[in-house]
Formats: structure tokens, C-alpha cells, sequence
């Protein structure tokens, strides 16, 4: 298509007579309207939509008074029109067709006054205008609108009565208009019998379907998708509810919460060619007489609970052109005979569900598909020799697929056209060509993590200029990373989990663009470049790799991040103080480094840890990443839920100082791991503060005193770790704590006590028995003379008994007749005591067992 550019010249005027001038699709971007049409009053339509023009729109059209035909809207980025003021349009009497969607009318205070003098009105369109004030007490004079758009503006009301008189419309769309939690009024419906196109999508509009659509026998396009809109899916897709269903080419409640089994019958949709119920509740089996709706362009039925198998009948909706079964229950096997009529089929997505795909491998489809996706459904062993058949291809996804073969090469003579390739989870093998880049010159995204390719990384990816998303971790891949990248729109560089070595090329740092960079658990080694600072990266993980030298100075130019895993490299020096200004920072790890010297005192600059809410809305990550993280004494795999976890670990390293005060303000915080350091000092009194900690770990450091008492108020702590450190003192009691009352907790800190160790705290002993027994009952201790002359007596008991018993013993031996009476004395003692022992037996015996 030709665009005209450039200046319009004035000499346009002396076509005194002109009555129709159309400079719509092109491109006067250097200049604003011109002055000199309002020149032109014989003029009755003027069309300068998306036509480049840029400014305000000179009040002086007012002139036009026979214009019955205004187009100023824009869709483009080429051009931007505003209008503070619309009271020239008011003059515009004979004004029938008025459009100005994207022009920004937010200073345009009484823009509604100035249409409402324009009694004529037979079709507005102000979309996109950034409208703020709409009226909802005003009476509208333009009582012959036929066609009313004022989506994607801001009402943030319920839908303004006036709109209901407008008996006349045929068309209404109120789509992202921030219309507040209500139902849809019945009015609306009631007052609007001629009604062909109704959209109110993407607002905050709930309740039932509303039944009295039925009523609308000239209904053809109903949009409700993206609200909060509940009923049973069956009754609303009824045949009998009236004439309505007769006319309808468009349906989509996609996005709500409809719910109920799918009707068994479509009978009475002879025309419905889009029928979209996706994201809801909807469960039972698709109905094999699907097949009756015969003129049905579009099916989706994604993101509900349908279960069962696909029927074969779906094969035959010759005018099938999209088809999105993702994400339900379904199971069973798809053959030939589902595609069997789909000559039409253009767009195919059936993957999240348990479905295999079981055709001949000489099956040629009758389609030419440019999307598809078959990820989760069992498409292998072999690689799929029909899709040699689809030249058209620009999306194809094949994920866990279950595919163990390699990638043929014909499928890179093919896929010229293709711009999203992703077939990650497999077993594909081979190598990926050297002249990759030549043979996919369109590709955008390349996704093929988790597989056996082996080989290098193609120089020629160098040569996309729209590449966004390269993925290639968990693979077999070795060499270098290409020296030449330039000034692509790559998001997302990841190339984790491989055998590549090297230094990171300084060119990476030419993608101005890159949001994430991942090349974890490789042989990368030298420094890591200081440029990559001045890019606008949210993740970083170069971990588990042999980087040397010094943290680069994150923060200075660029306080977008939101993750940096550098653990496990030989890094050295200090943290860099411009590290606090990352202000959106939730997930620090530098551990298992040589870094040394005091954690910066500023560590409350990651404001995002002091005040998610406050500081940081969200965290798009270009793609799902996975990440290792040691936390509760183990190491956990964090993927999606990465961005809801907050961590700073800066364990084995050779940190000194104190624990900064400034810790206690992370109040987001979640795990804390400063172990293996040289940390000393106290633990900071207040470290209760952090009330979402779920693990903290400071052992192996060398830090004194006593342990705060509001460790023990942590309400979310089930991991603590204090070990080997040389803290003294009671350990804290509270019921939070009983989740990590282990005693080696706090192992290797002989001035602790209490429990759970045995150790126990001074003033704690338990009152001595002996001392509440005896004659010092009152408690009083013994005076130091008593214990003298105690002492004493013990000293000499043991001796004198010893000289006695050798003295007696030495009589015996001399003195022959003491010797016969000692013995036969002992004989009578002994005898007597067998007496009375036996006597003692008879009457236990006769007295208990006789008793039982």
C-alpha cells in the first residue's frame, strides 16, 4: 500500500466545490491538521483517520456547517490528536458520523454537552480516548444513534441511564470501560429491541446471563467475556429459549464463571461462526452433535473442565478454521478421522490434556495449519512425519511430547515462516545447523530446553534481528557462546545446565532490551563484564560457574532487578554499596563466593523487601525460570512461585561485622542465610520484626551475646540455625519456637542454657533434697566452719576405720581363744537370721497366695 506524506498544500482551498476529501491510511506526521480545510464549506465528509496527523485540531472546522461525515480516529502510533475543548463540534448541526477514537480527550471537560447538541447523530465512536467523566444524569438528544462505541475509557460507574432511551441502536460496545460490580440492567436490553452487536467485555459486571437477551431477534454479536458473570452454561446455550440463537455469529462468555455440562443439542446456531466459552467451569463431555453447528469458524473450549474423549463427528465442521481444546480433561486417541474435513483449519491447540496422537506415518492432513500446539499430548517416539507437509507454519509447540528422536533436518527447510518454535521436555537429539539463522530468518522465539542436543551454539542465531526469547538450558551443548551479538530485541538469553565454557562476550551487552540473562551451572570463567549493569535486566544467574574478580556494580544504572543468583563462583572483593539501590531486588544469593568486608548498612534500599505492596506491583518474567535455593536446612526448586519468594543468602563467604540493624526493616523477608561468615557482634535486638521469615540461618559465625527474645515471636518460623557462633545467655521459650526446639540449633554455644539444651540457666536449679530434709529446712545455707569441720570429719572417718579393723583383725590372728568365741558367736547370729528369714517366708505365703 502507498502512503502519501509530506506537506498538503494550500491550494487545496480554490476547490470551492469540494464536498468529499478522504486522506485516510497515510502519513503527515510532520505537521497538524491543516487551518485552511475549514476553508472548505461545501464540504460534507472529511476522513483524516489514521492519517499522521499530530496536535490539537484546530477549532476553526467548526466552519463546516454542511459536514454530515467527520473521521478523526486513530489506531496507529504514527499520529496523536487531542481536543481540549469540543465545544466546536457543537457547531457542527448537520453532523451525522462522528469518530475520534485515540484522540485524547481528557481535558475536554464537557465533551458530552458539546455531542449532545448534535441531535442528527447517527453513529459515535470515541474508543480509546481517555474519557474520564461520562455523564449519567443527562438527558442524550441524539436520539437517532444507531452506533454508540466508547470501550476502553473510563466510566468506572454502573452504565449511564442514558443509554437505555437510545431506542434506535443496533450497535453498543462498552468493552474495558471500568464498569463497576453490578448486573447488567435489564433496561438496556428492554429499550434496545434493534440490537445486532452488544460487547460490555473486560469490565467488573456480574450476576446471572441475562435471560432477556432472548427478546433480541436481530442479536447477532454477543461479547461478555472477562467479568464476573455465573450461571449454567446448558440453559443459556437452550434452542427453546427464543429466537435470539437463530441470528448469533458471535458468542463469548469467555472468562467468567459460567458453569454445567455443555447442551447435547445445537440445533437452532445455524449461523454461529464463533463460539468462545473458554476459562470457566464448564465440565461434561463435548456432545458428538457439535457437528450440527455448521457454519462454526472458531471453537474454544480452553481452560474448563470438559472431560471425556473428542468425538470424531468434530472432523467433520468443514468450516472449521480454529480449534482451542487446551487445558481440560480429555484423554483417548486422535487419528485421521478428527481431522478428516478440516481442509479449513489454520489454528490447532489441544495440548494440557492426556491425549495421543496416533496417525500413519505416510497420513497427509487435508489442512495447512500456521499455529499449533501439542505440548503434554503423546506425539512420539518418532518425530511427527506429517508436519513435513506444513509449510505454513509461523507457531509450533510441541513440549513434553514425548518424543525421543532427533530433530530431521527437513523440518529446518520447512520453517521458513516459522517465528515460534518451543518442543522443550523431549529426548530430541542431534545438532542444531550452523546456518540455523538463515534457514528460520522470522524466528522470535526459540525454545528447546531439557532435551540431549549436542554440538555448538550456531553463530548464525547472531543474525535474527527479531529473535526475543532464545532458551537452550539442560542440554548437552559445549564450546563458547557467539562473539557477535549486536542490537537484537532479545528479552530472554538463558543457556543454563550445559558444558559451555569461556568468558561471557562483552556483545551481550549490546541487547538493550535483555530482561533475563541465565547461564547457570556451566564452566564459564573470567570476569563478569561491568556493562551488563547498564541493561534494564530483571534476572540474573550466572551461578555455579568459575567467575573471578569482583561483584560489578548492579544499581548504578539499572535498579531493575528483581532476582541476581551469583552463588557458587570464586568471586572476591566487597558488595558493592550501589547494590542498595535496587529497589525491586527479591532474591539475592552470593553465597559459596570468597567475598569479604561488612554487609552495606543501607541493605533496607531493597525497598520491594521492606514493602512488596508499596514498592513493586508485579514481576513479569519473560518465561518461567527455575531456580535452586537453599532454605529450611535443604535445597528446594522454586519455578513459578519464585516471584512471591523472598530471599538474601550470603552464606560461606568471608563477611565481617555486624548483622546491620538495617536487616530488621525487610519485613517481606523469608529466608535469611548469612552462615559460614565471619559475622560478629550481637544478633540485632529487633529481628522480630521480620514476622514472614520462615528460615534464618547465622551459624558458623562468631556472634555474641544473648539470643533477642522476639526470635521467638517469628509467627512463620520452622527453620533456625545457630550454631558453632558464641552467643550466651537463656535461650528464648514461646510456642513458636517449638518447631525448632532440636538442640542442634544451637550446638557448639557453651554459654547457652535452658531447653532444650540440658545445659541448665543459673537460678533454674531445682531445690536439694538432702538440704529440704535436714536440720537446714529453712533453706539457709551452711556456714564456711560447719563445711570446715564436715570436711574434716569425712577426712579422718575413712583412715580410722581402716586402723581399727587391721587392730582387730591382728587380735584374732594372736589370741587363740578369742578366735573360737568370735566364730562361734558369728555361727548363733547367722543361724538365728535363717530362723527368722524362714519364719518371714511361711507367713508371706500363707498370707498372699492363699488370699489369691
Amino acid at each position: 500500500m502507498c502512503m502519501l506524506g509530506g506537506n498538503i498544500i494550500p491550494s487545496l482551498i480554490e476547490l470551492r466545490y469540494l464536498k468529499y476529501l478522504d486522506l485516510s491510511l497515510n502519513n503527515f506526521s510532520t505537521q497538524k491538521i491543516p487551518m485552511f480545510f475549514a476553508s472548505l464549506q461545501k464540504l460534507e465528509c472529511l476522513n483524516l483517520s489514521n492519517a499522521g496527523f499530530n496536535g490539537d485540531i484546530p477549532k476553526q472546522l467548526n466552519n463546516l456547517s454542511k459536514l454530515q461525515y467527520l473521521d478523526l480516529s486513530t489506531d496507529s502510533l504514527l499520529d496523536y490528536l487531542t481536543s481540549n475543548d469540543l465545544g466546536w463540534v457543537s457547531k457542527l448541526s448537520s453532523l451525522k458520523y462522528l469518530h475520534m477514537s485515540g484522540v485524547g480527550l481528557s481535558k475536554a471537560k464537557d465533551w458530552f454537552g458539546s455531542i449532545n447538541m448534535l441531535s442528527s447523530l447517527q453513529s459515535l465512536g470515541l474508543s480509546n480516548c481517555d474519557l474520564h467523566d461520562i455523564s449519567s444524569s443527562l438527558q442524550a438528544n441524539f436520539t437517532s444513534l444507531r452506533f454508540l462505541d466508547i470501550s476502553h475509557n473510563y466510566i468506572n460507574s454502573s452504565i449511564p441511564p442514558w443509554i437505555y432511551n437510545l431506542s434506535k441502536l443496533e450497535h453498543i460496545d462498552l468493552s474495558s470501560t471500568l464498569l463497576s460490580e453490578g448486573p447488567l440492567p435489564m433496561a438496556i436490553i428492554e429499550n434496545n429491541q434493534r440490537l445486532a452487536f452488544f460487547d460490555v467485555s473486560q469490565n467488573s459486571l456480574q450476576g446471572g446471563f441475562p435471560k432477556n437477551l432472548s427478546s433480541l431477534c436481530k442479536l447477532q454479536v454477543v461479547r461478555l467475556s472477562m467479568n464476573y458473570f455465573n450461571g449454567n452454561i446448558s440453559s443459556i446455550l437452550d434452542s427453546r429459549l427464543g429466537c435470539v440463537q437463530s441470528k448469533w455469529k458471535i458468542f463469548d462468555v469467555s472468562t467468567n464463571f459460567f458453569s454445567g455440562d455443555l447442551p447435547n443439542q445445537f440445533g437452532e446456531f445455524k449461523e454461529l461462526e464463533h463460539l468462545d466459552l473458554s476459562s470457566n467451569s464448564i465440565s461434561g463431555y463435548i456432545p458428538a452433535n457439535l457437528v450440527e453447528l455448521a457454519s462454526l469458524r472458531e471453537l474454544d473450549l480452553s481452560y474448563n473442565k470438559v472431560s471425556g474423549t473428542i468425538p470424531e463427528s468434530i472432523g467433520r465442521l468443514s468450516n472449521l478454521k480454529e480449534l482451542y481444546l487446551k487445558q481440560n480433561f480429555l484423554y483417548g486417541v486422535i487419528s485421521e478421522l478428527h481431522f478428516e474435513y478440516l481442509e479449513s483449519l489454520i489454528s490447532l491447540d489441544i495440548s494440557s490434556n492426556e491425549l495421543i496422537l496416533n496417525v500413519s506415518s505416510t497420513w497427509v492432513p487435508p489442512f495447512q495449519v500456521r499455529k499449533i500446539d501439542l505440548s503434554d499430548c503423546k506425539v512420539g517416539p518418532e518425530f511427527p512425519k506429517w508436519l513435513r507437509t506444513q509449510g505454513n507454519i509461523t507457531w509450533l509447540t510441541m513440549s513434553n511430547a514425548s518424543i525421543s528422536d532427533s530433530i530431521p533436518d527437513w523440518l529446518y527447510d520447512i520453517s521458513s515462516n516459522i517465528e515460534f518454535l518451543d518442543m522443550a521436555s523431549n529426548m530430541l537429539g542431534g545438532q542444531l545447523p550452523q546456518d540455523i539463522g538463515d534457514k528460520m530468518p522470522r524466528l522470535t522465539e526459540l525454545i528447546l530446553w531439557s532435551n540431549n542436543i549436542t554440538g555448538s551454539i550456531p553463530n548464525s542465531l547472531c543474525k535474527l534481528n527479531k529473535l526475543s526469547t532464545i532458551n537452550l538450558s539442560k542440554n548437552q551443548l559445549s564450546g563458547r557462546l557467539p562473539q557477535c551479538w549486536g542490537a537484537s530485541p532479545t528479552v530472554a538469553y538463558m543457556f543454563g545446565d550445559n558444558k559451555l565454557n569461556g568468558q561471557i562476550p562483552k556483545s551481550l551487552c549490546h541487547l538493550q532490551q535483555l530482561l533475563l540473562l541465565s547461564l547457570e551451572r556451566n564452566g564459564f570463567s573470567g570476569v563478569i563484564p561491568s556493562c551488563l549493569s547498564n541493561l534494564p535486566m530483571l534476572f540474573l544467574d550466572l551461578s555455579d560457574n568459575e567467575f573471578t574478580g569482583r561483584l560489578p556494580p548492579f544499581g548504578k544504572h539499572s535498579q531493575s532487578f528483581t532476582m541476581i543468583n551469583l552463588e557458587k563462583n570464586r568471586l572476591v572483593g566487597g558488595i558493592p554499596p550501589q547494590f542498595c539501590q535496587l529497589s525491586y531486588l527479591r532474591f539475592l544469593s552470593l553465597a559459596h563466593n570468597n567475598i569479604s568486608g561488612p554487609i552495606p548498612n543501607c541493605i533496607d534500599g531493597f525497598l520491594s523487601m521492606v514493602d512488596y505492596a508499596g514498592h513493586f506491583g508485579g514481576w513479569q518474567m519473560p518465561i518461567v525460570v527455575n531456580v535452586m535455593v537453599d532454605t529450611k536446612g535443604t535445597s528446594q526448586m522454586y519455578g513459578d512461585t519464585l516471584v512471591y519468594f523472598c530471599s538474601i543468602d550470603l552464606s560461606a563467604n568471608m563477611l565481617d561485622g555486624q548483622i546491620p540493624e538495617e536487616f530488621t526493616r525487610l519485613a517481606e523477608l523469608q529466608n535469611l542465610n548469612l552462615s559460614q561468615n565471619n559475622m560478629s557482634g550481637h544478633i540485632p535486638s529487633n529481628i522480630g520484626d521480620l514476622k514472614n521469615l520462615e528460615s534464618l540461618d547465622l551459624s558458623r559465625n562468631k556472634l555474641s551475646g544473648t539470643i533477642p527474645p522476639g526470635i521467638s515471636n517469628m509467627d512463620f518460623l520452622s527453620h533456625l540455625n545457630l550454631s558453632f557462633n558464641r552467643l550466651s545467655g537463656p535461650i528464648p521459650s514461646g510456642d513458636h519456637l517449638r518447631t525448632v526446639d532440636d538442640e542442634s540449633v544451637y550446638r557448639g554455644n557453651d554459654g547457652l542454657c535452658g531447653d532444650p539444651l540440658p545445659k541448665i540457666c543459673p537460678g533454674d536449679e531445682p531445690p536439694d533434697i538432702d538440704e529440704r530434709d535436714g536440720d537446714n529446712s529453712s533453706g539457709d545455707k551452711p556456714s564456711e566452719d560447719n563445711l570446715d569441720i564436715h570436711n574434716w570429719f569425712y577426712a579422718g572417718l575413712g583412715p580410722g576405720f581402716a586402723v581399727g579393723l587391721l587392730g582387730f583383725c591382728s587380735i584374732l590372728h594372736f589370741n587363740r581363744s578369742w578366735r573360737i568365741s568370735y566364730f562361734r558367736a558369728m555361727d548363733k547370729a547367722i543361724e538365728k537370721f535363717s530362723m527368722t528369714t524362714m519364719i518371714a517366708t511361711l507367713w508371706f505365703k500363707r498370707t498372699f497366695v492363699q488370699r489369691e
